[in-house]
Order: C-alpha cells, then structure tokens, then sequence
C-alpha cells in the first residue's frame, strides 16, 4: 500500500470529496469522483502539484527506501552546486581549471548509479535524477541537441569552413586527401610546417598562404593577410598568434582570422608527475596568460571590418569564464547548429573542445560538425555559413 506522502489525493470540483486518483501510466487520466460523479482535477493542475509535493518524503520509511530518497536529492544538490561553482570558477581557480580540462563525464556516474537504485526501489525519485542529468548534459559537459539543424538546407551560394590544428605534421590521408575529406571551400590550419604547406600549395586549384605556423588554404583567391604582433607575449611563454587573411568570395572580400593561442598542458604534466603545487601554479599563471591572449585576439578582430570569421585553436573550452567575457557574444558554430559534446582535442578518455568556427553579426550558421580523425592529435571542425543579405 502507498503511503499517504505519496498518495494523490485531490477533492472533486462539486463536493470537495477527497478521491484518491491512479498514478503511474493512469496519472493523466480523466477521473470522476465515486461518490458524487463530479469530475476530479480536469485540468490536471493539482495532481501536478500533489505529485512534485510527493517528492518531499521517501516512498516508505523503510531503510533502503529512505536511503534511495535522501540519495537521489543529495546527487540533485550536490549537481546543481557543482554546477553552479564550476560555470562561476571555470579558468578563474585552478581546481576548477582542471576540471575544465579533464573528464568531465565521470561526475555522470553518480547520477547512474542512484539511478538504478530508483528503477529498483522508488522511479518517482528519476525526476530530481533527471532533472541533475539534464544540468550536468548541458551547462557541465556542453553537450548540444539542436533540433533545428535538421531543417537546414545548404545552398551553392553558402561557404563552407573548416579549421584544423595538423599538430606540426603532415596528415596521414595526405594534403589533398585532407581537402576531399573536408569537403570545404577554406581551410585554416594552426601548426602548419613548411613542409606541409608546400604540399598544399601542389594541389591544383588551391591558393595557400602561411604566416608563421598559421596556413589559409582556399579554393577562392587569398587577397591580402595581416598578422597581430604578438612577440611580447611570446617572450614570455605565449602563442599569441593570430593572422587575418582576406579571401575574395563572390566579388566580396571576406576577413577570415586564424589564431592559435596559449596552452595549460605544462601544469597538467606537472601534477601527473606529482608536483601538484607546482602545476597548479602553471595552470593559474597560463590562465592569466591566456585570458590575455584572448583579449588581445578579441581586441584585433574589432578592428578588422566584416564580414568576419574567426577560427582556429582557442586551448579553451567554451565554459571559461575568460573565453565568455571576451567571445562570449560571438556566434559559435558548433554550439548553435552542432550536436553533441563536439570534442576537439584528442587525449584518450579526455576529449575537450577547444577548437572553434566563430562568426559575427554578418553570418547565419547552417551546419556545424567535428570532422574526420586525419591523423592529427585534434579534430577538424567544418562549418556551413551563409551571409545574410544586407
């Protein structure tokens, strides 16, 4: 017998008489009430209310019952404070740094677990559980539905984009093996050897540009490049590198940046040796560094008139607090038409997105996906863009 926490006890709307009402498949049901035949809640407003009441007490007072109750809120609890600490922390305090970067995944286990214990003894307690999975999926692991890319429907006048990090080596499916696979009108590629760029620039029907280890390959004509000074922060461990090349599209010049910014990987190798102190002091001194970077990258590109498109090796995921202040009012290809997580740097279990396609104002995103494993240690990231009519 349901105890009386549970029960969904509701008065009819002529007489008040309190009629107890089915729950599982039933819970939806039109009722009439026993005694007076009056209808019972046909709105279905109280049984709602009754119901999420419910979920205030445990099933029964048996032990394991209880248990199962007070661990399903606990897990609903201790998500949303997570959470909340980690979006508010993220590349600001170095233990949340690290989580940005690990694998964020593991915190799904706890949910499962509990989760099965609900199936066995008490499925009403799958709400919180769900309502946790649907935190941790979404503002925790970044991971995108968008159920409108379906109706998106590419056409010849759309640019198709694609950024890479080749990670300093030449692709096992070859230069021209990457343009085919990729299937895009421009490629910008981060780590870009020279020799890599001269096999490029073989493939017939390509222009290729490379400033420093930043290569623009196009099948469109590469008009001009600039590139952001960026030796102070070099000298002091940074990346900083950023380059515009303007690409001639349609009788229109489009600005098109390639940036590669600063990594934390040196605070991570410190603490898997051990030196905990030590790395957690590189990846606070990285997160300055890269925060500076990003501003100084956001900072160029305001300068530059559109149409623009920014892309390349960001070495932040899109939860940081430094990326949002300083790209947060950039469109992100992948988290307005992509699906999933979208992970972009591959490490074993540990797959972060770091990689981005972002646009401006000009631009409406049709398709956003990660590519094909060419042989890099990152995914490509390919993205379908149309120019909005001005």
């Amino acid at each position: 017998m349901i105890p009386l926490g549970r029960d969904l006890i509701v008065p009819c709307d002529e007489k008040g008489h309190r009629v107890r009402l089915r729950s599982g498949r039933f819970f939806f049901a039109s009722a009439t009430c026993p005694r007076c035949g009056a209808p019972v809640d046909p709105l279905r407003w109280r049984r709602v209310v009754r119901f999420f009441l419910g979920l205030g007490v445990a099933r029964t007072p048996d032990r394991v019952d209880f248990g199962v109750w007070a661990a399903a809120w606990i897990v609903f609890g201790l998500t949303l404070a997570g959470v909340l600490i980690f979006r508010l922390t993220a590349d600001v305090w170095w233990p949340a740094t690290t989580i940005l970067y690990g694998p964020r995944w593991v915190v799904l286990l706890p949910v499962a677990s509990v989760a099965g214990l609900a199936i066995w003894r008490d499925r009403v307690m799958l709400v919180p559980l769900g309502l946790a999975l649907l935190v941790t999926s979404g503002p925790f692991l970044g991971f995108r539905l968008n159920p409108l890319r379906m109706l998106a429907r590419p056409n010849q006048h759309d640019v198709h984009v694609a950024t890479l990090n080749a990670a300093g080596r030449v692709p096992r499916v070859g230069p021209e093996g990457v343009i085919e696979d990729l299937g895009v009108d421009i490629l910008m590629i981060q780590e870009c050897g020279v020799g890599l760029a001269e096999l490029l620039a073989e493939v017939p029907g390509w222009e290729v540009r490379r400033r420093s280890s930043l290569c623009a390959v196009s099948r469109y004509p590469i008009v001009g490049s600039a590139m952001m000074d960026g030796r102070e922060l070099q000298r002091i461990g940074g990346s900083a590198l950023t380059t515009t090349f303007t690409v001639a599209v349609g009788g229109r010049e489009l600005n098109v940046t390639n940036v590669h910014l600063e990594t934390p990987r040196r605070g991570f190798e410190l603490m898997l040796s051990g030196q905990f102190f030590e790395g957690g002091e590189s990846l606070r001194q990285k997160s300055i560094l890269r925060e500076i970077e990003l501003g100084r990258a956001q900072r160029w590109v305001d300068s530059i008139p559109g149409p623009r498109i920014v892309v390349g090796d960001f070495n932040t995921p899109p939860e940081s607090r430094h990326f949002q202040r300083h790209w947060g009012q950039w469109t992100d290809a992948f988290a307005a038409r992509g699906f999933g997580v979208g992970g972009t740097r591959l490490n074993g279990w540990i797959r972060p997105r770091i990689d981005y396609i972002l646009v401006d104002d000009h631009w409406s995103v049709i398709e956003a996906r990660t590519g094909p494993d060419v042989g890099s240690d990152h995914l490509p990231v390919i993205a379908v863009l149309r120019l909005r009519v001005d």
